[in-house]
């Protein structure tokens, strides 16, 4: 999946108890339609993403930056 959008927030890096490392961060993206009476209607996605491949990446996601993402989707649960 691809997703393109701007981060809500500055990510987190949080250490896990296996001292592994993971960056956490939120994207908003903004798709737009047109109804039945044809108005134009705004319609925003969050979506909660995870990066597991360096932490180093943490300095470049501040909040309000452009970014494009590949990756796989996962639900909670």
């Amino acid at each position: 999946m691809n997703i393109i959008g701007r981060l809500t927030r500055n990510a987190e890096v949080r250490t896990l108890s296996n001292s592994k490392q993971v960056v956490n961060f939120s994207i908003a993206t903004n798709d737009t339609y047109r109804n039945k009476q044809g108005e134009r209607v705004e319609q925003t996605t969050y979506f909660d993403c995870a990066y597991w491949i360096s932490a180093k990446v943490a300095t470049l996601l501040t909040k309000g930056t452009l970014v494009e993402l590949t990756g796989r989707v996962k639900g909670r649960g």
